[in-house]
């Protein structure tokens, strides 16, 4: 039987195109650690893993493949065991991982962890930062056990408990002297003649955008793309640049505008933007993810359009 170690190592030495020099530097061993377990590993289970030539491998053999296929799948179930395997041990130590956009983070978070955790000293969690693509991702294969995202189109919604948080949508944030300042209302084909940034790939946004913009058949055309939120928006005040964002409705957002002096104007066809509080749907929780999981939910959800966590609205 090939061991895990051994079916690591088979699988660097053929995606290093058989180079053992390489998969060796790329697994942290010596070259002669890996000649050793082909030639042990070839001589007690009687089968050739590789082609050779003067006596130096060339490529894999066909019975190699065969087994470096099984071996892939193999560790890819071995790796969502870690994960599984970690997840629950997080949950027994009472740590919760959640997986929040940056912006979200700071636009939403900044005072409400560390207000929880203070009041809450027993249930501890740990912040992953990522685009909404990525966490979704990450839910998927169980790294995380909380997701805040903005979830894509075709997102299975029968395997996760969902909530719709803020309601908001994208919007062009611009420089005070752009030409659109004094449009009440943009419609699409206005960005025909200018250039745009907005989040990268790694987030549902930018596939929004690009669909959108589509649909309209615009003519802007995608200057730069970003994970930072601020970066964007700054870069809108010296040109006619526009930054495609999401935007949110509460004071320190607002502040936050009129202290840089960027301006923000909506769609009259607005691409709806939604971020959701998001986790596998199981029939048991531990009690520490159920508690934060609830906490968030009732901390930021909509009651009649009125956010309920008021110390957002007085900063």
């Amino acid at each position: 039987m090939m061991e895990i170690s051994q079916m690591q190592y088979f699988v660097e030495i053929v995606q290093s195109d058989c180079n053992l020099t390489v998969a060796a530097e790329n697994l942290y061993v010596s070259q002669s650690a890996l000649s050793q377990f082909i030639k042990n590993f070839e001589h007690q289970q009687g089968v050739s893993l590789f082609n050779r030539k003067n006596g130096r491998i060339v490529n894999v053999s066909d019975s190699g493949m065969h087994v470096y296929q099984s071996a892939l799948k193999v560790l890819n179930q071995y790796n969502g065991l870690e994960h599984v395997i970690e997840r629950e041990s997080l949950f027994q130590k009472g740590t919760i991982k959640i997986g929040i956009h940056p912006s979200y983070l700071r636009f939403f978070f900044n005072k409400f962890i560390p207000r929880f955790l203070i009041e809450n000293p027993d249930a501890h969690i740990e912040i992953v930062e990522a685009g909404t693509n990525e966490l979704q991702q990450m839910l998927e294969d169980n790294v995380i056990h909380i997701a805040v995202l903005a979830p894509p189109k075709d997102f299975d919604t029968s395997k996760y408990e969902v909530h719709p948080l803020v309601r908001t949508e994208v919007v062009a944030f611009m420089g005070p002297d752009h030409p659109l300042v004094t449009k009440r209302l943009l419609k699409w084909n206005h960005l025909d003649s200018y250039h745009y940034a907005t989040y990268n790939k790694k987030d549902a946004v930018y596939y929004f955008v690009e669909d959108k913009l589509k649909e309209n058949n615009s003519t802007a055309k995608q200057l730069f793309t970003s994970s930072s939120w601020d970066y964007m928006i700054e870069t809108v005040i010296y040109n006619e640049l526009i930054a495609l964002l999401p935007t949110v409705y509460f004071s320190m957002f607002i502040s936050r505008l009129n202290q840089i002096g960027v301006v923000e104007k909506r769609f009259e066809d607005p691409i709806p933007y939604i971020p959701t509080l998001m986790r596998e749907k199981k029939k048991h929780y531990s009690k520490v993810e159920d508690f934060v999981f609830q906490s968030i939910y009732n901390n930021f959800h909509f009651e009649n359009d009125t956010l309920k966590y008021d110390f957002l609205l007085d900063d």
